[in-house]
């Protein structure tokens, strides 16, 4: 039972817990404080005693009723809850998914590169550190300049198709230097997205000035309200991650 930060962001799925609503992020820190009490009381009063105290089965008669006390008085809601806590949660927060985790995504992939940045009198490194100084001066200019999207109607259907078109002013950089890519879910208010997913859009056109067209399709597979954008990343195979180097340009 706890606002939505840290492990519990990325733990919580909605049955092994309770999240708090937090304050916007405007919000002083005594509205915050009124804000967030005000939700753990509601939370603990709706939910969390109901579902202690409330259904239980008796394990002498066995037979489920409301508010039904007693030392052999059995909670199953909540039962179930800790069930089901213990079988998904407790493997994801544990030491050795921890040390899996550590070694696979970074200990390894770490050894690899830099077995291969010391080869060829570190020829790779050199060629990484010169595209890096390059990237870095021409990243200010890059620019999405335009983005627009065609093959839905006014009222977009679940199972439709929508093809994003993103025009890119690379100047002094090429396609094969950026990561184009599409980011779209729910929208919220304030234009933000909630369940992102992500596609990778490709040069389909050279506009010529160094003007280059990027497409790519969505399927849209959710009801509701729906929303995108476009951003772009440097792109090397040596980079350990997209953000490597802390640069991005956003639609």
């Amino acid at each position: 039972l706890s606002v939505l930060d840290g492990w519990w962001d990325e733990m919580y799925d909605g049955e092994n817990g309770w999240a708090i609503p937090t304050a916007n992020n405007d919000a002083s820190p005594t509205e915050r404080d009124d804000i967030e009490a005000a939700a753990l009381y509601e939370l603990l009063e709706t939910q969390v005693a109901p579902r202690f105290y409330g259904s239980t089965v008796s394990a002498d008669a066995g037979a489920a009723g409301p508010s039904q006390s007693g030392p052999e008085a059995i909670p199953t809601h909540w039962v179930s809850m800790i069930k089901h806590t213990l079988a998904h949660l407790g493997p994801a927060v544990s030491a050795d998914r921890m040390l899996q985790d550590y070694v696979n995504t970074l200990y390894r992939p770490a050894a690899v590169a830099g077995r291969q940045a010391g080869t060829a009198s570190f020829k790779e490194a050199k060629e990484l550190a010169a595209w890096t100084t390059k990237v870095r001066n021409a990243w200010p200019q890059l620019i999405v300049e335009h983005v627009d999207s065609i093959g839905v109607s006014e009222e977009p259907q679940i199972g439709d198709t929508l093809q994003v078109n993103a025009y890119i002013a690379l100047h002094e950089l090429t396609p094969e230097d950026v990561s184009v890519e599409v980011a779209y879910g729910r929208a919220q208010d304030g234009d933000e997205l909630e369940d992102v997913a992500l596609v990778e859009l490709t040069e389909t056109e050279d506009l010529g000035n160094g003007r280059h067209l990027f497409t790519g399709s969505i399927l849209i597979n959710r009801s509701g309200s729906f929303g995108y954008t476009v951003r772009v990343f440097p792109k090397h195979p040596s980079l350990a991650s997209k953000a490597e180097l802390g640069l991005i340009a956003n639609a």
